[in-house]
């Protein structure tokens, strides 16, 4: 019996694939200044053999493309002939010269920094250990990769722009939106934070001087927290009722709550302003006659999770390090519906922003929980301004 090579003949011999003519060059080491979590093809795991994904890297380029050209005419066509679609393949290629030694920061449920509750940890706290999950390894900052860019030169712009917003603004691996995965570079094709603002004068930019990369990452992270967390004063190890209202509205909602949190400290009105701060948001209760867990979701067909508009990181330019807070374009959030899980009925609120939050104490007198953490850090960031 013939075997199917020996029916249909030997393949034929094709010619090395080339690279189309005149394609510009671009090398780059890039290091990686605060811890990297995930990252690899299962979500969550760091691939300790193959930690840096060249489909990653392209994914985080054409997501900073797309922000760095939102006003650009007829940018879907460009976007397609740059990146590529189901009918035509991209222009550009990216590789990685040799893949880095990774140390880890946890491993077997054993923590590495000293606070367990400090900023760090909430910046990676859905991959830490808990009673239910053994939680993921996390590998330690201040390890380099070599990529290389190969692109036509009309498309040089591009991806000097978009490579720079990566670097200053975005980060590799997960939980980058909380300063993980960081990123430097010393090269001088990048773009300037002058250049990438005008370019882009949508996005925001608070920043404040610090003396590396991990203590620029944990403060950033530690102001986002201490908004997000605002709390009446306690008593004794007991943390006080928090200032915003999600937990009231949750009350009110079902119709459950201990008797001494009966009475509302806070809007009247069930309103969930947090929710433009990204979702999901779990809500625990802890005491038996609350509201039992409470998921507040996106009510998007086919989608549980809005992407946050607020970047907490480490930022260098010109080897200075800051604690950078970066705002990204979001008018279209407060029009997102969300829905609450864990209620036995449907009951459905828009995140969008209006007159009932503006007394809404951590938001500074601000109609929406964004432009209050911006009034929240002025005091201590500064506004970059072109």
């Amino acid at each position: 019996m013939q075997t199917i090579t020996q029916k249909l003949g030997a393949p034929p011999v094709l010619p090395p694939v080339k690279d189309p003519p005149s394609l510009r060059e671009l090398i780059l080491t890039i290091t990686v200044t605060t811890p990297m979590a995930g990252g690899g093809i299962i979500a969550g795991e760091i691939d300790e053999k193959r930690p840096i994904r060249v489909p990653s890297i392209r994914g985080h380029l054409r997501y900073w493309w797309r922000i760095m050209n939102l006003s650009t005419p007829d940018k879907d066509t460009r976007e397609s002939k740059l990146w590529g679609s189901t009918e035509n393949p991209g222009k550009i290629y990216v590789s990685i010269s040799e893949q880095p030694n990774l140390h880890l920061r946890y491993s077997n449920n054993n923590f590495d920094f000293d606070n367990r509750y400090g900023p760090e940890n909430y910046a990676l706290f859905s991959l830490l250990p808990n009673k239910q999950n053994p939680g993921k390894n996390i590998a330690r900052e201040n390890f380099a990769f070599i990529i290389k860019l190969r692109y036509p030169a009309e498309f040089h712009n591009d991806i000097k722009f978009a490579l720079s917003a990566w670097i200053y603004f975005g980060g590799i691996g997960a939980r980058t939106r909380r300063g993980c995965g960081s990123l430097s570079c010393d090269n001088s094709n990048l773009a300037s934070l002058n250049e990438i603002i005008t370019a882009a004068p949508y996005i925001t930019l608070w920043r404040k001087k610090a003396n590396d990369s991990m203590s620029a990452w944990s403060y950033a992270v530690k102001c986002y927290r201490d908004y997000r967390q605002i709390r009446n004063k306690g008593q004794g190890n007991r943390p006080g009722r928090s200032k915003w209202p999600e937990a009231d509205s949750l009350r009110q909602i079902t119709k459950r709550s201990v008797d001494r949190h009966k009475n509302p400290i806070t809007s009247p009105i069930p309103s969930f302003p947090r929710a433009a701060l990204g979702l999901p948001i779990i809500f625990h209760f802890k005491d038996r006659d609350d509201p039992k867990d409470i998921t507040v979701t996106p009510n998007i067909k086919d989608s549980s999770r809005m992407a946050s508009p607020v970047i907490t990181k480490a930022l260098c330019e010109n080897n200075t390090w800051y604690s950078a807070v970066i705002i990204l374009p979001h008018d279209d959030i407060f029009d997102v519906p969300i829905k609450l899980d864990g209620v036995n009925r449907d009951y459905n609120i828009p995140s969008r922003k209006g007159a009932i939050y503006k007394n809404t104490q951590p938001m500074q007198g601000k109609f929406d929980a964004i432009s209050g953490l911006e009034e929240y850090i002025s005091g201590d960031f500064h506004k970059f301004k072109i």
